[in-house]
């Protein structure tokens, strides 16, 4: 093609843009591709063809900049009508001013990149601040948590590691697992204190379930208050990290040999142990030990404590069957204002209380008060003496414990009487002359009577402390 001087494709039907490739043809002197469809812009290779001296373009659809180089700075040499899309060029040529479109494709460009990355900067740049607000967060609860089970040791009681606690429950065994409850599970632990291998309780927090800390911190809290002979007493806390450097929260827990009531009155036919039974004046004095409790938190805390979630299965028994109230994971202190001591559904506790034994005001967002306890005070000695949970399967259709008793009083008060409780003591009875026995039975009936219209002043009063003066009362009368 370097010895082509002329090309005329005039008419020729042509389309599409102008090749980059007849800037190749060196040797071309006049190019003729008026009167077809083409379109685009103009070929810059075209500008360095310098034996090129006539072009002719005209009568097409280019659009864009004239290149002013080349025969496109011969105004004569080069023929461009019909073309209304061009522009610029040399001026001679006459054609209008082009738009800075290289400027303004690059500015379009910067200002798509703009409007696209700055969002995108934003939102990563929000990410990053919501991540690092709730690591920090996260770290400073972590650490205040800490800071309160450290204070807490560091004051009153001795230190434990975790290794010690791993050891002591030959790595928190199932054999030593005593129970399990909302929080965390309990296992019995072998623990050197004072120079003296003691049994202990330990409650390990499970810190993937929600509320766990919080409780954790409540249970320091009111632990760290009280001192009673039918309260479980804390022995000391661990705040550690564990063998994967997970956090690591577990209370040390006096010991009670005797586990909880609820397996008293509920008996498991399948344990490897099984229990004799509680004997009317165990259950009575286990009733008393309860109410004791109650009053000294209610009336001789300062602030009150209210225990919120009284249940068997919080009450724990030592070795001599004395009741012991335990777990005070949903306790609340009445410190703060009375709008804060609304019940919070919201909450990561929520409702505070076990189903059956929560007081119904509770329920819809009562403020929180003595008078929840008593409420649960009294189904527990409903239970107590019954055998039956307020959760029993016999208890539907708006039958509850509480209704259960109160229709027994029309003399059909034996019937709701524990079956295990009778049979423990008519076996007590067979001893004695059937004169006695006689006289022995009614005044048990006379005194389960009177521990039903106990519990039914339990719901009604307001609080522990007039039940307790109430029962008072009726024992001088």
């Amino acid at each position: 093609m370097r010895g082509l001087a002329f090309l005329n494709l005039t008419r020729n039907r042509l389309s599409g843009e102008i090749p980059q490739g007849l800037g190749l043809m060196a040797g071309i002197q006049e190019l003729y591709l008026a009167h077809n469809n083409l379109s685009g812009h103009i070929a810059e290779s075209l500008e360095n063809m310098a034996s090129l001296y006539q072009l002719d373009l005209s009568f097409n659809n280019l659009d864009g900049k004239v290149p002013s180089q080349g025969v496109f700075s011969n105004m004569t040499g080069f023929l461009f009508e019909g073309n209304s899309g061009l522009c610029s060029g040399i001026s001679e040529l006459h054609l209008p001013p082009c738009p800075p479109e290289l400027m303004e494709h690059n500015m379009r460009k910067r200002h798509f990149v703009i409007k696209v990355a700055t969002p995108i900067a934003g939102i990563l740049l929000c990410l990053c601040v919501v991540l690092v607000f709730f690591a920090i967060r996260k770290k400073s609860k972590a650490r205040s948590t800490a800071m309160v089970g450290f204070q807490f040791i560091d004051d009153n009681y001795p230190r434990v590691t975790y290794a010690e606690l791993v050891q002591g429950t030959s790595g928190f065994a199932t054999d030593n697992l005593i129970g399990r409850g909302r929080y965390g599970s309990v296992y019995k632990c072998s623990l050197l204190l004072n120079t003296i291998m003691t049994i202990v309780a330990v409650k390990v927090f499970d810190l993937q379930q929600s509320g766990s800390s919080k409780s954790f911190l409540a249970e320091c809290e009111a632990l760290g208050r009280i001192h009673h002979r039918n309260l479980i007493s804390i022995i000391t806390c661990c705040s550690s990290s564990d063998s994967n450097q997970n956090d690591f929260k577990a209370h040390v827990l006096e010991f009670m040999p005797n586990g909880s009531l609820d397996k008293w009155l509920h008996v498991d036919v399948h344990a490897s142990q099984q229990l004799q039974g509680l004997t009317l004046m165990q259950r009575l004095n286990i009733a008393v030990d309860i109410a004791d409790a109650l009053d000294y938190l209610h009336n001789n805390c300062e602030p009150p404590i209210i225990h919120c979630d009284l249940k068997p299965s919080n009450i724990l028994l030592n070795e001599d069957l004395v009741a012991h109230i335990g777990d005070f994971g949903l306790a609340k202190i009445l410190s703060e204002p009375a709008a804060e001591q609304l019940i919070d559904s919201k909450s990561s506790i929520g409702i505070r209380g076990t189903i059956g034994y929560v007081a119904p005001e509770y329920g819809e967002g009562g403020q929180v008060s003595s008078c929840g306890d008593a409420y649960s005070f009294g189904t527990v000695i409903l239970e107590l003496f019954t055998g039956m949970a307020p959760t029993h399967n016999m208890l539907r259709d708006g039958l509850t414990l509480h209704k259960h008793a109160e229709n027994a009083f029309t003399g059909m008060l034996m019937q709701i009487v524990d079956p295990v409780l009778l049979s423990i003591e008519e076996a007590n009875l067979t001893s004695l002359q059937d004169g006695n026995n006689t006289m022995e039975h009614g005044s048990n009936a006379i005194c389960l009577g009177g521990c039903a219209i106990m519990q039914q002043s339990c719901t009604n009063r307001e609080n522990v402390h007039e039940r307790c003066c109430c029962c008072d009362s009726q024992d001088n009368g």
